[in-house]
């Protein structure tokens, strides 16, 4: 019994490292607690610069140039190990800063891509004639996620499938036989004329 409640113990704690590491280590901060979610910093644009933030989404565009990178993303909430989560509605779009060149070719529009960093306030900016207020992320560490395998369509044999059905739900029971047999016609009727 000893040796169960033992057994047990160590899974559970194999099981709690595992889901605290499901980050990427480059994504990992001292204290998930403390990140200051997306929805805060559009209540309250300088209430928590300088606070550390994981924010993720989906590329709209990069813009490289001397004194840096600018990536505007399409921001989703991020499952727990820190992908992004893209559906039909989007909570709005912040951009990420970043120090030298990052390749648009290679952080192509549409990517998923999760960013840890620290919050530096608004900045005032467009999406086509619309005037837009952008979260800022001075990016500290990056994520590109490989691109999502889309779901095969697969064709199904449920030939064996009925089989084992068939006899697995009947083991008591003999199965039917049929013995084809000559077929009979019906004879025209006779009657008076």
């Amino acid at each position: 019994m000893k040796a169960w409640i033992k057994h047990s113990a160590i899974v559970v704690a194999a099981l709690s490292l595992a889901a605290c590491s499901a980050v990427p280590d480059r994504l990992q901060v001292a204290n998930e607690d403390a990140l200051v979610a997306y929805e805060m910093v559009l209540e309250a644009p300088n209430a928590n610069n300088g606070e550390t933030a994981r924010w993720g989404g989906v590329i709209a565009e990069v813009r490289n140039s001397d004194s840096g990178t600018v990536i505007e993303v399409v921001n989703f909430p991020l499952n727990s190990w820190g992908r992004p989560v893209p559906g039909e509605q989007s909570s709005g779009r912040f951009r990420a800063t970043l120090n030298g060149f990052v390749d648009p070719m290679v952080y192509t529009q549409g990517s998923e891509v999760t960013f840890t960093g620290t919050v530096a306030g608004v900045e005032k900016g467009t999406i086509g004639e619309y005037n837009y207020l952008f979260p800022l992320l001075n990016v500290s560490a990056k994520y590109l996620w490989p691109e999502r395998k889309e779901k095969a369509q697969m064709e199904v044999n449920y030939d064996a499938l009925w089989y084992r059905h068939y006899y697995y739900t009947r083991p008591f029971y003999p199965s039917p036989v049929y013995i084809p047999g000559p077929v009979m016609k019906e004879q025209p009727k006779q009657g008076n004329n």
